[in-house]
């Protein structure tokens, strides 16, 4: 068995990245395109939230994606060799920081009922406050 056909499993195993829900599957995918467009030799396209598209000025390398928390790399080249270590550097080095800053926007992030009651509350101040101060005068009535 030959090395390109030992690197053709990773799409049937692929390595498990233990990511809670969807969001944070797209918060990792697109860390990643981040992590690819950096690189000079190679160009990343966002195919879908979930997955990316890599190739370099030859052609077509790989694709990666993520799905059931599962990242996945699809060879396209004869070589993909140079892909899947950038894979692998990333999640060696960056896959504890990417999840420590999705958990942190999270929670940083404003509750959405919150949101929208702030937003009701603001409403409401303001038409109050045009009422108050309103020109109108009624007294000659």
């Amino acid at each position: 068995m030959d090395l390109i056909s030992k690197l053709e499993d990773l799409k049937n195993f692929g390595i498990d990245l233990k990511l809670d829900n969807k969001e944070m599957e797209v918060f990792y995918v697109k860390s990643m395109r981040y992590f690819f467009q950096d690189k000079d030799h190679l160009h990343c396209v966002q195919v879908t939230d979930r997955e990316l598209e890599i190739s370099s000025d030859e052609g077509q390398l790989a694709t990666i994606y993520v799905k059931d928390s599962v990242l996945r790399i699809v060879p396209l080249d004869e070589n993909p060799y140079a892909v899947v270590m950038d894979v692998l550097e990333f999640v060696a080095n960056l896959h504890k920081p990417t999840i420590a800053l999705f958990r942190e926007l999270q929670k940083s992030k404003p509750n959405k009922e919150d949101f929208l009651s702030k937003v009701a509350e603001d409403k409401i101040k303001e038409e109050e406050d045009s009422e108050e101060n309103s020109d109108f005068d009624d007294d000659w009535i």
